[in-house]
């Protein structure tokens, strides 16, 4: 996932890569929306305009379930997740500009 900055210099989620695991945190609108808060798995496609399309079966659905991914889902619908479904706290990237400048990392005396 690429971690960001807000206004307020919190740590948050500027998009998920494929491979990612996310958990939904609100049911999915629409008259297609088949997913459900709570429901979780693993991130295999992310297009264009940053929806995803999540697997849940074999994570928070079996193997055998009938509805296997969830296609479509918007980003903020989301949050990021360990491979159990349970939340993830969100921590700067090693080595990104913005966790140098805000870590204090650079040697600022020259």
């Amino acid at each position: 996932m690429k971690i960001g900055y807000d206004r307020d210099a919190d740590i948050i989620v500027k998009g998920f890569h494929v491979g990612d695991f996310v958990r939904l945190v609100a049911d999915q609108g629409g008259d297609l929306g088949s997913g459900r808060a709570g429901d979780w798995g693993l991130v295999t496609a992310v297009d264009a305009a940053g929806r995803l399309t999540i697997r849940r079966a074999g994570y928070s659905a079996p193997r055998n379930a009938t509805l296997v991914s969830l296609s479509a889902v918007p980003p903020r619908l989301v949050r990021p997740c360990d491979a159990n479904g349970r939340p993830k706290a969100l921590q700067a990237e090693r080595g990104s500009l913005s966790a140098a400048l805000w870590g204090g990392q650079w040697d600022r005396r020259g």
